[in-house]
């Protein structure tokens, strides 16, 4: 599979429809907190490249895209979805929309020389078949790259049960299903409370490899575990 790497657009395209551009109301589950979160970890990680699995019609994509201007690979395994994010970003060549399996997509692009294999943000969003791929993609992400940072989406946030999560029969989506798949990368929580977030107020979880940890551990927007700092509104 080729790998393309531009920087040819280092602008975000005003000349969009407004339902494609503007103040993102409903992207990342229309939280705001979250929005700045990403906003803050593309500002300090200056990221080569950002991996998304769970495309779904490509909205957080454009808004990964417009906040990084690096290239963005997006994979959606559901052809219906991959189809309309192809149609969506087909006169973008920055973005590259992948239609297979995120683990599959994840090796690849983990064996292709010219991809990076250091300064990633990833986004895990692709958990919503019974045919679960998070604790895969992480260990094949921890394994793999360095200096990189892990976002997973629909997680549990054990010290504030206001944040919605994902399960699936009798597995969650918590610490205890991705076990040692996250060594040695730090974890880190939303420095918000749920009761102040917007929008569907899902859970998340920031991964940061041993080389960025520290940048990160820096962000107001993350927490370690044991410290919870109410922001001002």
């Amino acid at each position: 599979m080729p790998v393309r790497l531009r920087r040819t657009i280092t602008k975000p395209i005003r000349t969009m429809r407004p339902f494609l551009y503007g103040p993102w109301p409903a992207v990342l589950n229309g939280q705001r907190f979250r929005q700045n979160l990403f906003r803050s970890l593309v500002r300090e990680l200056q990221p080569q490249a950002i991996f998304e699995s769970g495309t779904y019609c490509g909205g957080s994509t454009q808004f990964l895209w417009h906040l990084s201007g690096a290239p963005v690979f997006t994979v959606e395994k559901n052809r219906g979805f991959a189809r309309c994010a192809e149609r969506r970003f087909r006169r973008n060549p920055d973005v590259r929309v992948l239609n297979e399996d995120s683990r599959d997509a994840l090796r690849t692009l983990r064996d292709d020389a010219r991809f990076p294999c250091s300064r990633v943000l990833f986004y895990l969003d692709a958990h919503w078949e019974k045919d679960l791929p998070l604790r895969e993609e992480v260990a094949i992400i921890t394994e793999a790259w360095t200096d990189s940072v892990i976002v997973i989406d629909d997680f549990k946030v054990p010290d504030d049960d206001g944040y919605e999560f994902d399960t699936y029969g009798d597995l969650q989506l918590s610490m205890d299903y991705l076990g040692e798949t996250v060594a040695p990368y730090d974890t880190f929580w939303p420095n918000c409370p749920s009761s102040m977030e917007s929008g569907r107020r899902r859970g998340c979880v920031v991964l940061a490899a041993p080389g960025v940890a520290q940048q990160v551990s820096e962000l107001p927007e993350v927490r370690r575990a044991e410290a919870l700092v109410v922001p001002e509104r």
